[in-house]
């Protein structure tokens, strides 16, 4: 099991799952939002600071649980296991989750 994430490499994954960077909000983190047909279902934010080149478990479990996975199902989305469509998939088969 990962005990980090390359917190580049983990931003570039997730845009290419299907997130896209928020013009919304703050400044001192890189925010994503996750759309389905327009409507912003969920968003995160990955840390850009001088120390946060990498995500640790307290914040990988945080983003997993913001994105509606768990901790290992976020590992996964952002190492590229999981495509962007079965996250997708995750997102309309729980309608709990919306």
């Amino acid at each position: 099991m990962r005990k980090t994430l390359k917190a580049g490499e983990t931003y570039k994954n997730l845009k290419k799952k299907g997130f896209v960077p928020s013009n919304t909000k703050a400044d001192d983190h890189k925010w994503l939002e996750y759309c389905i047909d327009g409507v912003r279902i969920l968003h995160t934010k990955v840390s850009h600071g001088s120390n946060s080149t990498e995500l640790r478990q307290p914040l990988i479990h945080k983003m997993a649980k913001q994105c509606k996975l768990t901790k290992n199902q976020f590992i996964d989305l952002a190492t590229c296991p999981m495509s962007g469509e079965q996250y997708k998939k995750h997102i309309l088969s729980n309608p709990d989750l919306e």
